[in-house]
């Protein structure tokens, strides 16, 4: 047996990391060390299919970033035990046994595609053959040397887990909530979230404190309180959430975004989510309901916590322009119910049940020019200040909006023109 015959045994002979050997560039690779292809073709197209499939993932063609990714980002025993602590009274056997995969997965990582293609090449008697093997591309490798044996460094994947979950749950920070046709609900990673920080932000750092206290007793562990973002449009109420979900991913904070037409689902999401080691935001935007919505009623069960109650490790973040967040009408009020009074307490009364509410109000005209200012200073535009306000202000007017939004969309406009060559003063007074 040869030395890659040796390495594809291990492959084949995971444990711990078993679900690995269904992935497609490790399958392949399992396959091209086999040395029982019939023709030079199925060989060459499976290379071609491996290098295609690693050219296209996130390591750029890089084998060993590959597996280091997917090692990582596994889900299983080992991994699940590790994120919930419990790496010190982890069986001798578990912990030998993940550790021999480690081993097997970092050597595989190192198998270079000089060392791969004299494997195929070697099958096939006919030396023209191997020519026409040779003229395979390359793919990216590490030498084993530059690297730590991840048998060795166990503790350190165990120490990940713990801190960032196992999964898709260390891979991706943000999520939604998509049912499927038969009403059962899944995760779906988002892969390119909104990446805005803190410091982008501009004004209500009052506002932005309350939140940001709140989800740092979550993440301690603390009883943490439901929270409404109330307010006027464009103040910065979900860009808050993002911000703090950025500013803290790396402790464990991960959110799950709930359209409002999916709280009906909200119960089989709580059930998900509790018996996960992370901390969770799980957020809704834009809320608010009709009379008579089945989504009113499974948020305020949740709220409640009569039929469903939220685990201690997760918390809901909505945002809304309505206080009450329950829409109403003149006839709704001039209803014939005998206790029309209770109907309409019920109907507001759903605010109530988030522990803290946090309000954004519009910026006056002071405020609106010193968020401009900050907004410009953060992109460094060398722009007269007296100009760029008027054109701010005249800005503004014009959507009737003298919102955080509102700044940030007219400072990016001046910066695409001023970038550009283009002159920032082309709104003339009215």
């Amino acid at each position: 047996m040869n030395e890659l015959q040796t390495e594809r045994f291990a492959l084949c002979s995971l444990t711990v990391y078993r679900e690995l050997c269904s992935d497609a560039v490790i399958r392949l690779l399992i396959r091209l060390m086999s040395q029982q292809y019939e023709n030079v073709f199925a060989a060459a197209e499976d290379y071609a299919q491996m290098y295609a499939l690693l050219s296209n993932s996130d390591s750029k063609g890089d084998l060993t970033g590959y597996l280091y990714q997917k090692v990582l980002y596994s889900d299983n025993l080992f991994t699940r035990q590790a994120a919930w602590s419990a790496y010190g009274s982890m069986s001798a056997a578990l912990r030998q046994a993940a550790a021999r995969d480690l081993s097997t997965l970092w050597r595989a990582s190192a198998i270079d595609a000089p060392r791969l293609k004299r494997c195929i090449a070697g099958q096939f008697a006919d030396e023209s053959l191997h020519r026409l093997v040779e003229t395979l591309p390359e793919y990216d490798t590490l030498p084993p040397q530059r690297l730590t044996d991840w048998g060795k460094d166990i503790d350190f994947f165990a120490q990940f887990a713990k801190a960032q979950g196992y999964g898709i749950f260390a891979q991706y920070h943000s999520f939604l909530l998509t049912p499927d046709k038969t009403g059962e609900v899944h995760l779906e990673p988002v892969t390119h979230p909104d990446d805005i920080t803190l410091s982008d932000l501009k004004g209500y750092e009052r506002e932005r404190k309350v939140i940001i206290d709140n989800t740092l007793a979550l993440i301690d562990g603390v009883k943490a309180n439901n929270i409404l973002l109330y307010g006027d449009r464009g103040t910065g109420k979900s860009s808050s959430v993002k911000a703090i979900l950025n500013a803290y991913a790396d402790r464990g904070l991960r959110l799950v975004e709930v359209s409002k037409y999916n709280l009906k689902y909200l119960g089989a999401l709580v059930q998900m989510l509790q018996d996960n080691p992370l901390k969770f935001i799980i957020f809704t935007d834009d809320l608010s309901f009709a009379e008579s919505d089945d989504n009113y009623t499974a948020m305020k069960a949740v709220l409640d916590g009569s039929s469903m109650k939220l685990s201690d490790n997760a918390v809901i973040y909505a945002t809304s322009n309505r206080r009450h967040l329950v829409k109403e009408s003149f006839s709704g009020r001039e209803g014939d119910e005998v206790h029309l009074a209770d109907t309409l307490d019920e109907a507001a009364s759903l605010s109530d049940r988030f522990g803290i509410t946090v309000t954004f109000l519009s910026p006056n005209r002071k405020k609106f020019n010193e968020i401009v200012l900050l907004l410009a200073k953060d992109k460094q535009l060398e722009v007269p200040e007296e100009q760029l306000l008027e054109q701010a202000n005249i800005w503004a007017m014009r959507k009737s909006n003298f919102s955080p939004r509102c700044a940030r969309q007219f400072i990016d406009h001046v910066y695409s023109r001023v970038s550009r060559g283009l002159p920032y003063d082309w709104v003339k007074k009215a």
